[in-house]
Protein backbone atom coordinates (compact mmCIF):
# COMPACT_ATOMS: atom_id res chain seq x y z
CA UNK A 1 0.00 0.00 0.00
CA UNK A 2 2.92 2.36 0.70
CA UNK A 3 5.18 1.02 -2.09
CA UNK A 4 8.12 0.34 0.25
CA UNK A 5 9.87 -2.96 1.17
CA UNK A 6 9.00 -4.78 4.41
CA UNK A 7 12.36 -3.70 5.86
CA UNK A 8 11.56 0.02 5.41
CA UNK A 9 11.67 2.18 8.56
CA UNK A 10 9.28 5.15 8.47
CA UNK A 11 10.88 8.43 9.52
CA UNK A 12 9.25 10.72 12.06
CA UNK A 13 6.78 13.01 10.32
CA UNK A 14 6.13 10.67 7.38
CA UNK A 15 2.66 9.59 6.25
CA UNK A 16 1.50 5.99 6.13
CA UNK A 17 -1.51 4.25 4.54
CA UNK A 18 -3.16 1.40 6.43
CA UNK A 19 -6.08 -0.94 5.65
CA UNK A 20 -9.30 -0.26 7.51
CA UNK A 21 -9.00 -3.66 9.22
CA UNK A 22 -5.86 -2.43 11.02
CA UNK A 23 -7.46 0.73 12.40
CA UNK A 24 -8.40 -0.71 15.80
CA UNK A 25 -4.77 -1.59 16.50
CA UNK A 26 -3.24 1.44 14.77
CA UNK A 27 -5.04 4.04 16.90
CA UNK A 28 -3.62 2.47 20.06
CA UNK A 29 0.03 2.86 18.98
CA UNK A 30 1.86 5.76 20.61
CA UNK A 31 4.02 6.22 17.48
CA UNK A 32 0.98 7.18 15.40
CA UNK A 33 -1.10 10.34 15.74
CA UNK A 34 -4.71 9.19 15.95
CA UNK A 35 -6.02 12.75 15.49
CA UNK A 36 -4.47 12.91 12.01
CA UNK A 37 -6.65 10.15 10.54
CA UNK A 38 -8.36 11.05 7.25
CA UNK A 39 -9.92 9.33 4.26
CA UNK A 40 -9.06 11.65 1.36
CA UNK A 41 -5.65 11.99 -0.36
CA UNK A 42 -3.94 15.41 -0.67
CA UNK A 43 -3.27 16.98 -4.06
CA UNK A 44 0.46 16.39 -3.53
CA UNK A 45 2.95 16.08 -0.70
CA UNK A 46 4.17 19.53 0.40
CA UNK A 47 7.88 20.01 1.00
CA UNK A 48 9.20 20.47 4.51
CA UNK A 49 9.08 24.09 5.64
CA UNK A 50 12.04 25.84 7.21
CA UNK A 51 11.58 28.19 10.15
CA UNK A 52 15.20 29.38 10.12
CA UNK A 53 17.24 31.55 7.75
CA UNK A 54 20.96 32.26 7.46
CA UNK A 55 22.57 35.72 7.38
CA UNK A 56 24.16 36.11 3.93
CA UNK A 57 27.33 37.98 2.99
CA UNK A 58 26.46 41.61 2.26
CA UNK A 59 23.18 41.43 4.18
CA UNK A 60 21.96 44.47 6.07
CA UNK A 61 19.40 44.01 8.82
CA UNK A 62 16.80 45.79 6.70
CA UNK A 63 17.51 43.54 3.69
CA UNK A 64 17.27 40.39 5.82
CA UNK A 65 13.98 41.47 7.38
CA UNK A 66 12.51 42.46 4.01
CA UNK A 67 13.56 39.20 2.31
CA UNK A 68 11.88 37.07 4.96
CA UNK A 69 8.88 39.31 5.68
CA UNK A 70 9.48 39.81 9.40
CA UNK A 71 9.78 42.89 11.59
CA UNK A 72 12.52 43.64 14.15
CA UNK A 73 10.03 42.97 16.95
CA UNK A 74 9.10 39.57 15.50
CA UNK A 75 12.76 38.66 15.01
CA UNK A 76 13.48 39.44 18.66
CA UNK A 77 10.39 37.48 19.74
CA UNK A 78 11.46 34.42 17.72
CA UNK A 79 15.09 34.71 18.97
CA UNK A 80 15.11 35.53 22.73
CA UNK A 81 18.21 37.48 23.79
CA UNK A 82 19.15 38.41 20.23
CA UNK A 83 21.38 41.48 19.87
CA UNK A 84 20.63 43.05 16.49
CA UNK A 85 23.93 44.96 16.39
CA UNK A 86 25.96 41.75 16.79
CA UNK A 87 24.74 39.71 13.81
CA UNK A 88 27.41 37.88 11.79
CA UNK A 89 27.49 36.25 8.35
CA UNK A 90 26.38 32.62 8.49
CA UNK A 91 24.35 32.92 11.70
CA UNK A 92 21.01 31.14 11.61
CA UNK A 93 17.98 32.95 12.98
CA UNK A 94 14.46 31.79 13.70
CA UNK A 95 12.06 33.61 11.33
CA UNK A 96 8.81 31.88 12.36
CA UNK A 97 7.45 30.08 15.37
CA UNK A 98 8.55 26.45 15.55
CA UNK A 99 6.08 23.87 14.24
CA UNK A 100 4.49 21.57 16.80
CA UNK A 101 5.14 18.40 14.78
CA UNK A 102 3.77 16.42 11.86
CA UNK A 103 0.84 14.03 11.38
CA UNK A 104 1.67 10.42 10.56
CA UNK A 105 -1.44 8.23 10.69
CA UNK A 106 -3.75 7.47 7.77
CA UNK A 107 -6.36 4.82 7.09
CA UNK A 108 -7.61 3.44 3.78
CA UNK A 109 -11.25 2.29 3.88
CA UNK A 110 -11.57 -1.02 2.01
CA UNK A 111 -14.75 0.11 0.28
CA UNK A 112 -13.29 3.17 -1.42
CA UNK A 113 -10.42 1.53 -3.27
CA UNK A 114 -8.27 4.66 -2.89
CA UNK A 115 -5.42 5.47 -0.56
CA UNK A 116 -6.12 7.85 2.31
CA UNK A 117 -3.59 10.24 3.78
CA UNK A 118 -3.41 12.50 6.83
CA UNK A 119 -3.37 16.25 6.65
CA UNK A 120 -0.34 17.99 8.09
CA UNK A 121 -1.05 20.08 11.17
CA UNK A 122 -1.71 23.74 10.30
CA UNK A 123 1.34 25.93 9.83
CA UNK A 124 1.84 28.29 12.77
CA UNK A 125 1.15 31.32 10.56
CA UNK A 126 -1.58 29.86 8.33
CA UNK A 127 -5.25 29.77 9.24
CA UNK A 128 -6.37 26.60 7.43
CA UNK A 129 -9.89 25.14 7.41
CA UNK A 130 -10.53 21.43 8.06
CA UNK A 131 -9.18 19.49 5.06
CA UNK A 132 -11.44 16.54 5.91
CA UNK A 133 -14.39 18.51 4.56
CA UNK A 134 -15.21 18.25 0.84
CA UNK A 135 -13.49 20.99 -1.23
CA UNK A 136 -15.58 24.05 -1.99
CA UNK A 137 -15.98 24.70 -5.70
CA UNK A 138 -15.64 28.25 -7.01
CA UNK A 139 -13.95 31.46 -5.90
CA UNK A 140 -14.34 33.68 -2.85
CA UNK A 141 -13.11 37.23 -2.29
CA UNK A 142 -9.46 37.08 -1.16
CA UNK A 143 -9.63 39.95 1.34
CA UNK A 144 -11.78 42.70 2.83
CA UNK A 145 -11.43 46.35 1.96
CA UNK A 146 -12.35 49.08 -0.51
CA UNK A 147 -12.52 48.19 -4.19
CA UNK A 148 -10.26 50.82 -5.76
CA UNK A 149 -9.52 49.67 -9.30
CA UNK A 150 -11.03 47.27 -11.81
CA UNK A 151 -9.74 45.13 -14.66
CA UNK A 152 -8.91 46.85 -17.98
CA UNK A 153 -6.90 49.70 -19.49
CA UNK A 154 -5.59 52.19 -16.93
CA UNK A 155 -3.04 54.99 -17.33
CA UNK A 156 -2.05 53.76 -20.79
CA UNK A 157 -1.42 50.14 -19.78
CA UNK A 158 -3.49 47.01 -19.20
CA UNK A 159 -4.43 46.43 -15.56
CA UNK A 160 -4.72 42.64 -15.47
CA UNK A 161 -6.49 42.34 -12.15
CA UNK A 162 -8.45 44.22 -9.50
CA UNK A 163 -7.26 46.25 -6.50
CA UNK A 164 -8.68 46.10 -2.98
CA UNK A 165 -7.29 48.59 -0.45
CA UNK A 166 -7.12 48.26 3.33
CA UNK A 167 -4.59 48.65 6.15
CA UNK A 168 -1.15 47.04 6.06
CA UNK A 169 -1.39 43.64 7.74
CA UNK A 170 -4.96 42.89 6.60
CA UNK A 171 -5.20 39.09 6.04
CA UNK A 172 -5.18 37.77 2.47
CA UNK A 173 -6.77 34.34 1.93
CA UNK A 174 -6.73 31.81 -0.91
CA UNK A 175 -9.66 32.50 -3.20
CA UNK A 176 -9.83 28.81 -4.13
CA UNK A 177 -8.26 25.43 -3.25
CA UNK A 178 -4.86 24.86 -4.86
CA UNK A 179 -1.10 24.44 -4.56
CA UNK A 180 1.30 27.36 -4.09
CA UNK A 181 3.38 27.61 -7.29
CA UNK A 182 5.31 30.76 -6.26
CA UNK A 183 5.91 32.66 -3.04
CA UNK A 184 8.53 35.39 -3.02
CA UNK A 185 9.67 38.66 -4.56
CA UNK A 186 8.70 39.37 -8.19
CA UNK A 187 9.58 42.88 -9.40
CA UNK A 188 6.60 45.22 -9.76
CA UNK A 189 4.36 42.69 -7.97
CA UNK A 190 6.47 43.02 -4.82
CA UNK A 191 5.98 40.07 -2.50
CA UNK A 192 3.75 37.75 -4.53
CA UNK A 193 1.86 34.51 -3.92
CA UNK A 194 0.67 32.50 -6.92
CA UNK A 195 -1.63 29.50 -6.52
CA UNK A 196 -2.26 26.84 -9.17
CA UNK A 197 -5.74 25.29 -9.23
CA UNK A 198 -6.90 21.83 -10.33
CA UNK A 199 -8.36 22.98 -13.68
CA UNK A 200 -5.17 24.79 -14.70
CA UNK A 201 -6.29 28.26 -13.69
CA UNK A 202 -4.13 30.24 -11.27
CA UNK A 203 -4.53 33.23 -8.95
CA UNK A 204 -2.00 35.93 -8.05
CA UNK A 205 -1.89 37.97 -4.86
CA UNK A 206 0.55 40.91 -5.06
CA UNK A 207 2.13 43.74 -2.98
CA UNK A 208 2.08 41.73 0.29
CA UNK A 209 3.93 42.87 3.41
CA UNK A 210 4.42 39.29 4.63
CA UNK A 211 4.17 35.84 3.04
CA UNK A 212 2.65 33.02 5.12
CA UNK A 213 3.03 30.10 2.68
CA UNK A 214 5.84 28.41 0.76
CA UNK A 215 6.08 26.97 -2.78
CA UNK A 216 4.57 23.47 -2.95
CA UNK A 217 2.22 23.97 0.00
CA UNK A 218 -1.39 22.82 -0.37
CA UNK A 219 -3.84 25.56 0.59
CA UNK A 220 -7.62 25.15 0.89
CA UNK A 221 -9.99 27.96 0.01
CA UNK A 222 -10.08 30.53 2.80
CA UNK A 223 -6.61 29.71 4.19
CA UNK A 224 -4.52 32.74 5.17
CA UNK A 225 -1.62 33.03 2.71
CA UNK A 226 -0.21 36.54 3.27
CA UNK A 227 -0.70 39.97 4.80
CA UNK A 228 -1.59 43.08 2.81
CA UNK A 229 1.17 45.58 2.08
CA UNK A 230 2.56 48.04 -0.43
CA UNK A 231 5.66 46.32 -1.84
CA UNK A 232 6.75 46.53 -5.47
CA UNK A 233 5.12 49.10 -7.76
CA UNK A 234 2.43 50.34 -5.38
CA UNK A 235 1.11 53.70 -4.21
CA UNK A 236 -0.36 52.44 -0.94
CA UNK A 237 -1.37 49.27 0.94
CA UNK A 238 -3.67 47.15 -1.19
CA UNK A 239 -4.08 43.72 -2.76
CA UNK A 240 -3.66 43.36 -6.52
CA UNK A 241 -5.58 40.17 -7.38
CA UNK A 242 -5.44 38.33 -10.71
CA UNK A 243 -7.06 35.21 -12.15
CA UNK A 244 -5.24 33.56 -15.07
CA UNK A 245 -6.54 30.93 -17.49
CA UNK A 246 -4.68 27.61 -17.92
CA UNK A 247 -2.74 29.13 -20.85
CA UNK A 248 -1.64 32.14 -18.77
CA UNK A 249 -3.99 34.80 -20.16
CA UNK A 250 -5.53 37.13 -17.58
CA UNK A 251 -9.30 37.45 -17.22
CA UNK A 252 -11.54 39.81 -15.28
CA UNK A 253 -11.76 38.42 -11.71
CA UNK A 254 -15.25 39.86 -11.31
CA UNK A 255 -16.49 37.20 -13.76
CA UNK A 256 -15.47 34.49 -11.30
CA UNK A 257 -16.00 36.15 -7.91
CA UNK A 258 -19.39 36.17 -6.18
CA UNK A 259 -21.50 39.30 -6.63
CA UNK A 260 -20.85 40.57 -3.12
CA UNK A 261 -17.81 40.39 -0.88
CA UNK A 262 -18.46 38.37 2.24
Amino acid sequence: MNKVPASHVFAAGSWIALPDSARVVAVTLSSLDRDSERQTPPLSVPPPLSNVARIQRGDSLAAFLKRHGVTQEQLKDFNPGLELNALTVGRELQIAKASSGQSVLAVRPLGSGGAAWPERKPLPTADQPDLLKPPIVGYQWPTKGVFTSGYGWRWGRMHKGIDIANNTGTPIVAARDGVVSFSGWRGAYGYLVEIKHSDGESTRYAHNSRLLVKKGQIVPRGARISLMGSTGRSTGPHLHFEIRRSGGAALNPLIKLPARQA
